[in-house]
């Protein structure tokens, strides 16, 4: 994100259908730069903290859907509580928000466990999550995994 940013910013003081000639950087150009950076790395080691605090783990559930769609799971357990969410991941590998998520008693991880089912339809897919009688879902569950992308 931060390279695709960067273009954008350096073609934004550009003319339209100029030729390109060596020149001289922009003022704002290196801080700019360097913010973009550190948003990059700042962004990184926050997901990776939290998914080591969390003891986050990720499951590609098979098979695909229509069009490539892929349903990704990501499984938290902390103490005695878990959770998770379900994303659609398209054939760009890029998931593009939350589409479902759940918390379970006990720390139980049902997706690792196997205690979901995932039925694709024509325009998409549900997962349904469902724990045990002793460690139930305690809300959500249901994921509407649709790649409209």
């Amino acid at each position: 994100m931060s390279l695709v940013l960067r273009r954008v910013l350096t073609r934004a003081g550009r003319p339209a259908g100029a030729v390109r000639l060596p020149r001289k950087r922009a003022p704002w150009s290196r801080p700019g730069n360097g913010l973009l950076i550190v948003a990059a790395v700042l962004g990184t080691a926050w997901g990776a903290v939290d998914d080591l605090i969390s003891g986050a783990e990720y499951h590609v559930l098979r098979p695909s859907g229509p069009g490539g769609c892929t349903a990704v799971v990501r499984e938290t357990s902390f103490l005695v509580s878990g959770s998770g969410e379900a994303y659609a991941v398209g054939r760009t590998g890029w998931a593009l928000g939350e589409s479902g998520s759940w918390a379970v008693d006990d720390g139980y991880r049902p997706v690792e466990a196997g205690t979901y089912e995932l039925d694709w339809g024509r325009d998409g897919g549900l997962l349904r999550i469902s724990g045990t009688s002793t460690d139930p879902v305690l809300h959500g569950g249901l994921a509407d995994i649709d790649c409209w992308w």
